[in-house]
């Protein structure tokens, strides 16, 4: 018989984590992790079609796996470098870009696409992550974070779009 690929210990709905034991897992920890492993997940999509942006966002995915293992109970050391880090990356990739006075649909070049999905998802994680700092299951560090990295994804979106020549469409809406 060869390696098996699962345990079976969830088919109950219950699994367990250092921070709060067993647990359902519709829990407000396990749906944090589940969003921040979906947003590494369209991470991971944006390093596969755009490669240019490898090594920031697999730096990236290493802070998120850090935050969820944070959340599990785990004390990795997650500070206030990494927040540092992002805003670096923020104005690195913001330097270029002209002012933004309107709303910009998502979209443009298929990596800009996937960062706006990421922003989106990093946005639903941060919500969370909210919900479980006010109940002091989550650091302050961990919300401050997330709410950088939507920024970032957000100009990374732009950016991409601006250095493969894709015009960014601006909703012309008007509000009432």
């Amino acid at each position: 018989m060869g390696l098996v690929w699962y345990t079976g210990r969830g088919d109950s709905g219950r699994t367990s984590i250092p921070s709060a034991g067993e647990v359902w897992k519709d829990d407000d920890i396990i749906e944090a992790i589940g969003d921040l492993d979906e947003l590494n997940s369209v991470i991971g999509i944006v390093v596969s079609v755009y490669p240019k942006l490898k090594d920031e966002l697999v730096e990236i995915q290493a802070d998120i796996f850090t935050i969820s293992s944070e959340l599990a109970g785990f004390n990795m050391g997650f500070n206030e470098s990494r927040l540092k880090h992002l805003e670096d990356l923020i104005a690195k990739y913001g330097s270029s870009l002209p002012l933004i006075t309107k709303f910009i649909f998502p979209g443009g070049h298929e990596a800009s696409a996937f960062l706006h999905l990421a922003r989106t998802v990093c946005r639903r994680s941060e919500r969370k992550v909210v919900k479980l700092f006010r109940l002091n299951k989550a650091k302050e560090i961990h919300v401050k974070y997330l709410n950088r990295l939507s920024s970032l994804l957000f100009v990374l979106a732009l950016w991409v779009n601006q250095v493969e020549n894709v015009k960014n469409i601006e909703w012309m809406g008007k509000v009432k």
